[in-house]
């Protein structure tokens, strides 16, 4: 690698975008410094659907928002699960996720998101290439929805967004038995679905060992068990490690990708930024008597099966409490309920691998991507929602452009991160 001009750049942060950061960099010739509260690959970067897909980078935010979070605070039955004690803590997150909730916002969300849609893919390919493991999964989701209206609008919104160029169009709607013929294992009462061809997973247990293993041994230099405070002078930042004593780590550049622990970093430095609030998200390994052929995502009961080598993974909810480490067993059971009606044939009451994981969530649903003002040689990286896995590789190869001071690009086009900036 060509080393004129490269850089030493320290990472806040171990997860899918922080790794994926050191990847695109260590690429490029530049040093690598890692800062990590837990392990590599904490957090949500290894418990997720493993899902690739140009077609769902989109907000989450939606017109029906105000239905689901009224319903999220006064039941504990909802995918959306709100704890009503943090709703002071939460006013200003919801108040402006309901105003990204509009079809004017939420449009503006989904298109800024779209200028990644073409990057996706080779960003994974390129990583597939330099020997890094992207199998496990599968091409294509079966969606399918038990409201016909639902359904068909779903449809309608995946074909326009195939025409504006984000992503590939559906399959007609599947109904029957030919439903039956194209997946076996759909439960009697999903009567209806539809294919997105070009979507892919894969297993980000694997994903994210493997590209551990490559970081570290291309030269990353890694300091586990060391919790970022603050934002020092210059390119650096001021860490407590393991022992409760304040240490400081220096480079050239400082780029924080701390998922859900990014708006603290910021406020303890003085910094005016978006919040990011924890969405926490579970799943959980089911055996099955036929493993489906395909990843199968229910629209209406917010819930995914993916089949991951050999393994039935089940994921879902969006839980907000407050604490983005604390397992609530009892969203397993929702969890649970929700996906028995959508797969046959699985031991519901033989889970393994039970986990939650903290989602980076932003009010309008983009990510936080660019430089502080006024502080051009720290980037901020954070706030991708429920899009860690499908944005990480691009995100990353976006960093390097901004660290190398090239106008940044997906796939060979400008990116326009003014949607993305950290205050807004």
């Amino acid at each position: 690698m060509n080393k004129l001009g490269s850089q030493h750049v320290v990472i806040v942060g171990g997860g899918l975008i922080g790794l994926s950061a050191t990847y695109a960099l260590l690429r490029e010739g530049h040093r690598v410094t890692i800062i990590e509260r837990d392990k590599l690959g904490s957090g949500a970067a290894t418990g997720n659907a493993g899902e690739l897909t140009p077609q769902q980078v989109a907000p989450l935010a939606s017109p029906h928002t105000a239905r689901d979070v009224t319903v999220g605070v006064f039941t504990r039955s909802s995918y959306l699960s709100i704890a009503p004690l943090k709703l002071p803590q939460l006013a200003g997150f919801g108040l402006g996720f309901l105003r990204a909730s509009s079809q004017k916002r939420s449009a503006h969300g989904a298109a800024a998101l779209a200028q990644f849609a073409h990057g996706i893919f080779p960003a994974l390919d390129r990583m597939t290439a330099d020997g890094i493991d992207t199998s496990g999964g599968s091409e294509g989701y079966l969606m399918t929805c038990s409201d016909e209206g639902e359904l068909l609008a779903a449809h309608e919104k995946y074909r326009r967004r195939a025409r504006k160029g984000w992503g590939e169009e559906p399959e007609p709607i599947l109904r029957g038995s030919a439903l039956r013929a194209a997946e076996p294992t759909v439960a009697p009462g999903i009567r209806a679905g539809f294919m997105l061809p070009a979507e892919r997973s894969l297993d980000p247990v694997t994903f994210v060992a493997s590209l551990i293993r490559h970081v570290t041994a291309a030269g990353a230099e890694v300091h586990t068990g060391m919790t970022a405070l603050r934002l020092g002078k210059g390119a650096s930042i001021v860490c407590e490690n393991a022992s409760g004593a304040e240490v400081s780590v220096s480079g050239d550049r400082v780029i924080v990708a701390a998922g859900a622990w990014t708006t603290p970093i910021l406020k303890r430095s003085g910094v005016r930024s978006t919040s990011i609030v924890s969405g926490k998200g579970y799943s959980y390994t089911v055996p099955v008597e036929r493993m489906p052929q395909t990843l199968v995502h229910s629209i209406d009961r917010h819930c995914v099966v993916i089949p991951m080598h050999d393994r039935l993974r089940v994921v879902g909810m969006m839980e907000f409490d407050g604490r983005p480490d604390r397992f609530n067993a009892d969203q397993i059971d929702v969890l649970t309920r929700a996906a028995s009606g959508l797969i046959t044939g699985a031991d519901w009451q033989h889970r393994t691998d039970e986990w939650v994981g903290a989602r980076p969530m932003t009010a309008d649903g983009m990510p936080l991507l660019g430089a502080i003002p006024n502080r051009p040689e720290v980037l901020v990286a954070a706030g991708h929602n429920m899009h860690g896995l499908s944005l990480g590789p691009v995100t990353g190869e976006v960093l390097a452009d901004l660290v190398a001071g090239r106008e940044p690009a997906v796939d060979g086009k400008p990116l326009n991160l003014r949607p993305f900036v950290i205050k807004r």
